[in-house]
């Protein structure tokens, strides 16, 4: 009796293999390969290549870079160049071309997003430029949008919380596209944190930090149903959203009083 599997291609020693049921011990199988791995460096090459004699360095960013790639994930790719700065996207890849004076006026005045993604970089060339890069510093200057943004973006969630709060009937939650400015500050403080301790900020970290906050993990649902389309749909409780909202006002003190020490022993 014919029967058919779709398994995963696995390392198996130097070479790649599938498991398969015990009970197909001594069998035949056909295999045949249904979707094509991704060729990073060679797509990415391909890409880029128009640019090749004005790029500084191209490296692979964001969830392949952390190897926390799911089905359907995008590949970042940062292109730091000699004076192009453009985004295009092509199939899978988000490419991110920015020049040199860019990445360093970035990296003086707003450290977020661009710092983080140079610390989780993985070269495809020019693996120099992106750690001397990567020495740079979080300080109170290439914070200050961070801090005053995300103050500012607390104080709108909160009248959002606090009119679901005072409605007399109802269910008493919050829209997707409320969840999203909640989750992205999360996010936010979230990776100042890691990077205050060296660590490279990982989703399943972010996750972990939501669930215990919220209880499960619907407010992240909400974060990407929102950040992929405009979303209506309201799941979030406010009682889960003040939790939420809570602990980033919290985090937001303290990263204002860490950079304020730190101001203080550099002097």
């Amino acid at each position: 009796m014919k029967q058919e599997l779709i398994k995963p291609i696995i390392k198996v020693g130097n070479s790649a293999g599938v498991l398969l049921p015990r009970d197909w011990l001594n069998g035949n199988a056909k295999i045949e390969l249904i979707k094509k791995p991704l060729d990073l460096k060679g797509d990415i090459l391909g890409i880029v290549g128009g640019y090749l004699s004005r790029i500084a360095g191209v490296y692979v960013a964001g969830s392949y870079a952390r190897n926390e790639q799911e089905e359907g994930s995008d590949v970042d790719v940062l292109v730091i160049t000699e004076n192009v700065n453009k985004k295009i996207k092509k199939g899978k890849y988000d490419i991110t071309y920015i020049s040199k004076g860019e990445v360093e006026r970035q990296l003086s005045e707003n450290a977020l997003p661009i710092l983080p993604m140079i610390k989780e970089a993985q070269a495809i060339i020019n693996g120099d430029l992106i750690k001397e890069y990567a020495k740079w510093n979080l300080n109170k200057k290439n914070l200050k949008w961070h801090i005053k943004t995300t103050k500012s973006a607390m104080k709108i969630v909160e009248k959002f919380i606090e009119l679901e709060e005072d409605k007399k009937t109802g269910r008493h939650k919050i829209s997707d596209n409320i969840a999203y400015s909640l989750i992205l500050r999360l996010r936010e403080v979230h990776i100042v944190d890691c990077m205050a301790k060296n660590k490279i900020p990982a989703t399943k970290e972010l996750l972990k930090l939501i669930v215990r906050l919220s209880g499960d993990k619907e407010a992240y649902y909400a974060y990407k149903r929102s950040k992929e389309k405009s979303s209506g749909l309201k799941r979030i409780s406010t009682e889960q959203a003040r939790k939420i909202y809570s602990y980033v006002n919290k985090k937001i003190k303290e990263q204002e009083e860490w950079l304020k020490a730190k101001s203080e022993e550099s002097r």
